[in-house]
């Protein structure tokens, strides 16, 4: 993944993706024992991030704010079910390895999508809110 992929020109949401993208990756490489302290680091974050991003989203009123909401708390209560397994002593640590890589693989691929798509409008909305009008970003295109 490139981590421009998580950039929109909004320091703070930029640092929070980054954050998230860092704390997905170690949850990725987690050992059996840091399993449910790096589940419990990232859906903190996220939970953090969510809810300054979901202020925005009731405030827009636009019509992706509702998706954008729902998207939200569907990925704190993946992280909730996986917890639950994490912590239950009816799986077998394999499984608990498979779930989390899973988890881990998914975020990892959504993470990128989720952020040009959906935070593009918070990211717009909030340079408003601060500067008056929407933020520019200039990068270099691939060579083809």
């Amino acid at each position: 993944m490139d981590k421009s992929e998580l950039k929109l020109g909004e320091e703070t949401l930029d640092r929070d993706h980054e954050e998230l993208h860092a704390l997905i990756t170690r949850l990725l490489g987690a050992s059996a024992d840091d399993m449910v302290p790096a589940l419990d680091a990232l859906r903190a974050h996220a939970a953090q991030h969510f809810a300054m991003e979901d202020e925005h989203l009731r405030d827009m009123k636009d019509g992706n704010s509702k998706c954008h909401l729902d998207e939200h708390a569907n990925v704190l209560k993946s992280f909730d079910e996986v917890r639950e397994v994490l912590v239950g002593a009816a799986h077998p640590p394999e499984m608990k390895q498979r779930v989390v890589q899973s988890l881990s693989v998914e975020l990892l691929d959504w993470l990128p999508h989720h952020v040009q798509e959906m935070d593009a409008g918070v990211a717009t909305y909030r340079s408003k809110q601060r500067f008056g009008g929407a933020p520019v970003q200039i990068s270099r295109r691939p060579k083809a």
